[in-house]
């Protein structure tokens, strides 16, 4: 299961399986996913001399990976509720990313999986 499927799972209070999406090294776990997101988001540069953290995408990037930290420091605290939050937060953060590197929202991808 991916980010976009954490949702569920906090709503339902099942921490244990979104603490294992942020610690696994799997295909598709958050290390996975924030390599492969980041990679994407510095493909949009339109030269090489242009500073990565200046990009649109990559600054859209970080903004959504600033959420999802906050939502792991909830989850450490075992408060679901704020971790259910940061979710939402960070979501919204994701498709204004995905929109930046011209891929549809997080929504659209879900009910394509």
């Amino acid at each position: 299961a991916g980010f976009l499927t954490l949702g569920a799972a906090l709503e339902n209070g099942d921490i244990d399986s979104v603490r294992a999406f942020f610690a696994s090294e799997e295909v598709g776990s958050w290390k996975d996913f924030s390599a492969a997101g980041y990679l994407l988001a510095n493909a949009f540069r339109r030269n090489s001399s242009t500073a990565p953290d200046t990009l649109p995408s990559v600054k859209k990037w970080k903004a959504y990976t600033a959420e999802v930290e906050n939502m792991t420091k909830a989850l450490k605290k075992k408060d679901t509720k704020k971790a259910l939050d940061s979710y939402a937060v960070a979501s919204l953060a994701l498709d204004e990313y995905l929109e930046k590197v011209e891929l549809p929202p997080g929504k659209d991808l879900l009910v394509a999986s």
